[in-house]
């Protein structure tokens, strides 16, 4: 989920670069998110504890195996029935999941693995040659001292580390991410900050980092245009508004063994903004979803990826695809790690339901909108469950507006 707690500028050059705080003011100032201020010992886990109706009843390790399957393969290189059967699958699982997995994806197992291992698994648990790379370069994000994050710091959950959500919201969440730009520039802002003595680490994290984000990047993209096609649309009538400001970013969350799993979670039920996220979860579990009304644990599997619609492909079309509310659980014997990346398109122009997808039986259900409005909107009410509600056309408050404007 990318939020924050803090205003974004307008000019959007929050996106540019990562945070450099000054290290001398970090060192005093109160902690800023609830797993840091849990690791300062400022905070206990009673702290972090969701009324008797927020608190998990489905176990980490409890799952349902009816999430549909896609093929990928299929769709790029199958026969006309395969792709067919294929994306009709895709489709209807968008409609009423709003989660799928996707199989024969094209993205080695290999690079995802090197990835999560270099970003969060300490040397001792190295198991084969990716890993074993990790152990010599001996440094991993988050097993770094708070001082050694925090100058990377995300001012709103878009870029950079965040060490769960900001102590001043009632929401306390279990977990600490690192939130990347996928550029150049970026990463060498980041790596630079974080890593300013090791200079041949730095390079290979650099690459690994985008020798998995590039081609999710690619992947995304192809999704989105094959649901596009699927509901009669033209294949790029979404993905062309693709810009240098997009809010596309790849996420990296850690969610710590908590003592008292049954009270807390590592992030509370909520929709996720952008047009589509594609999940590599490691083989612990947590990840959750609500389907008709109840919470279903989604299997770890090397082999597939978990897709999911965010808020803004389910306003956009006009309600037809669906942005699911999913959760997070946690558990008290094991570390779960996850890589996401999200795929958006512009962030401030106004973007607006197709008129093909507005018809008598589906009157348009949402106005126009900017993602950056959105974005806002769910950072100002820490993350509600149902914030894509807030961008429905209200008839009456509309009818009201027009009665006060024109008398």
């Amino acid at each position: 989920m990318t939020a924050g707690a803090e205003k974004q500028p307008e000019d959007g050059s929050h996106e540019k670069q990562n945070v450099h705080l000054d290290s001398t003011k970090q060192a005093a100032a109160s902690p800023v998110y609830t797993m840091q201020a849990f690791f300062d010992g400022k905070m206990k886990v009673e702290d972090f504890a969701r009324s008797e109706q927020e608190r998990p009843t489905v176990p980490h390790d409890i799952f349902d195996d009816t999430l549909p399957v896609v093929d990928i393969a299929a769709i790029k290189d199958g026969t006309a029935e395969e792709r067919r059967a294929n994306v009709v699958k895709m489709l209807k699982a968008a409609k009423s999941w709003g989660f799928f997995k996707i199989s024969n994806h094209e993205i080695p197992l290999q690079v995802v693995l090197s990835n999560l291992q270099l970003i969060f698994v300490t040397a001792d648990h190295a198991c084969d040659e990716a890993v074993k790379r990790v152990k010599k370069n001996g440094k991993q994000f988050f097993a770094l001292p708070m001082e050694r994050k925090l100058p990377v710091r995300a001012p709103d959950f878009v870029f950079g580390y965040t060490g769960g959500s900001p102590v001043n919201w009632k929401s306390k969440w279990w977990l600490e991410a690192l939130m990347i730009k996928v550029t150049d520039e970026a990463l060498d802002d980041m790596i630079g900050q974080v890593f300013p003595d090791e200079k041949d680490f730095g390079v290979r994290f650099k690459e690994d980092l985008k020798a998995f984000f590039s081609p999710m990047h690619e992947l995304s993209r192809f999704i989105v245009e094959e649901l596009t096609e699927a509901l009669g649309l033209e294949r790029d009538t979404f993905t062309r508004l693709e810009t240098p400001g997009s809010n596309c970013t790849g996420r990296m969350n850690h969610y710590p063994v908590c003592p008292n799993p049954d009270s807390v979670l590592g992030i509370p039920p909520h929709a996720d903004t952008q047009l589509l996220g594609i999940l590599h979860q490691d083989d612990t579990g947590g990840l959750q979803v609500l389907k008709d009304g109840e919470w279903v644990g989604i299997q770890p599997d090397d082999s597939t990826f978990v897709v999911n619609i965010g808020d803004t492909f389910q306003a956009i079309t006009n309600g037809i695809l669906r942005s699911a509310a999913h959760r997070a659980v946690v558990n008290a014997k094991k570390d779960r790690y996850s890589t996401i990346y999200f795929y958006g398109i512009d962030n401030s122009i106004t973007l607006t339901v197709p008129p093909k997808l507005i018809t008598e039986d589906r009157p348009l259900k949402y106005r126009p909108f900017t993602v950056r409005e959105h974005r806002k909107y769910i950072v100002d009410n820490e993350v509600p469950i149902n914030a894509v509600q807030h961008l429905e056309i209200n008839p009456e408050a509309t009818a009201l507006f027009l009665e006060k404007l024109f008398g």
